[in-house]
């Protein structure tokens, strides 16, 4: 249990990562392991709001993602692990992404 959760988080930060990179929204500095849990450290260099909110979602997008592809292969508990990570960070809660996103959009309009 403790093996899936861990994954899915890092597979969640992995999305994020690449999203930063694919988009050049920024350079990654490393991880953040704090109180709130864990993150990518990076410096964000897109003026672009979009940019900056679509690295917000793409972490929570691995996950559901990843979900449907270990849920078909018959991980079911794995699955499950990334459907939740994935869909409670998409909500815009404070310390989510979704919020943060939500906020990057709002900005751009």
């Amino acid at each position: 249990m403790i093996i899936s959760v861990a994954l899915a988080i890092a597979f969640h930060e992995l999305g994020h990562i690449l999203a930063i990179i694919i988009t050049r929204a920024g350079e990654v500095k490393g991880f953040i392991i704090n109180f709130k849990g864990f993150g990518v450290k990076w410096s964000p260099h897109a003026k672009e709001p979009y940019k900056r909110a679509l690295v917000s979602l793409s972490g929570p997008a691995v996950n559901i993602a990843l979900a449907a592809i270990l849920y078909a292969a018959g991980f079911e508990f794995f699955a499950l692990a990334n459907l939740v990570f994935g869909v409670v960070n998409m909500l815009p809660l404070p310390g989510a992404d979704g919020l943060r996103a939500f906020t990057q959009l709002k900005e751009a309009i």
